[in-house]
């Protein structure tokens, strides 16, 4: 029920069906020095079977932390189902005020700062492909993943749900990069693709990023991530094209 991204990254995911077109709702299992770290939380649409996979996947322990990328529902639906409402379950959250996003009890998280969680050290990251604010990228030191919210997505066909970037054919297909970031981060049309575009150069010479785990998309391995960041400047250029004044 999951799906190994890294040696102790493992992915658990979900999928909307867009009329025969798949999207994901994505949670990924860290397993840190001192416990199971969940990032994200999941959809509350697709609560039954994620609580099931985590329960699965952690041979009924369940998480012993959650970390938000942002508190909306694809992202942070299931934290009280898989105990973050606890004092078992640590739950660290990106907002300014988590407390005001209905989660009280968190550790807030700074964007710009790292925490240790379990024994592991996460950065949070100001992302330039958002679609809420506090929204963080998460960077996991200790496998040197990504973990992306909203931006790097893809749509997918049914059959690839549990795909990396290396299953398909010729990596993640060019025009389901298109298609999702054109529907899901609708403020493309109004910004300077180079702009984003020289953001993302900054965060991949900061920090080694050995693969991307986006939340609403396959994971790309490190060997596939040229390709596929052509891919995303090329459909932000075009997005900003189709919608380029007279």
């Amino acid at each position: 029920m999951t799906v190994q991204v890294a040696p102790n990254v493992e992915w658990i995911n979900q999928c909307y069906d867009h009329e025969g077109s798949h999207e994901h709702v994505s949670l990924y299992l860290v397993c840190a020095p001192e416990g199971t770290v969940l990032i994200d939380s999941g959809s509350f649409y697709h609560r039954e079977e994620i609580t099931a996979a985590v329960d699965d996947a952690t041979g009924g322990e369940g998480p012993d932390a959650i970390v938000l990328s942002h508190s909306d529902y694809p992202h942070a639906a299931n934290v009280s189902p898989l105990g973050g409402d606890t004092d078992a379950v640590e739950l660290v959250a990106s907002s300014g005020s988590p407390a005001q996003q209905g989660l009280p009890d968190a550790r807030k998280c700074d964007i710009g700062g790292s925490l240790t969680v379990q024994g592991r050290r996460f950065s949070f990251i100001d992302p330039p492909l958002a679609d809420r604010s506090h929204t963080t990228w998460i960077y996991d030191h200790g496998d040197g993943v990504l973990f992306t919210a909203d931006g790097f997505g893809n749509y997918h066909d049914p059959g690839q749900c549990d795909a990396l970037s290396c299953d398909f054919p010729d990596v993640t297909p060019a025009e389901s990069v298109y298609a999702y970031h054109r529907d899901n981060l609708v403020w493309l049309r109004y910004v300077a693709p180079e702009k984003v575009e020289r953001t993302l150069d900054d965060i991949f010479s900061e920090f080694d990023v050995s693969a991307v785990a986006p939340i609403h998309g396959n994971p790309i391995e490190g060997s596939d991530l040229d390709t596929y960041r052509d891919r995303l400047a090329d459909a932000m250029r075009r997005i900003a094209d189709e919608h380029a004044v007279g």
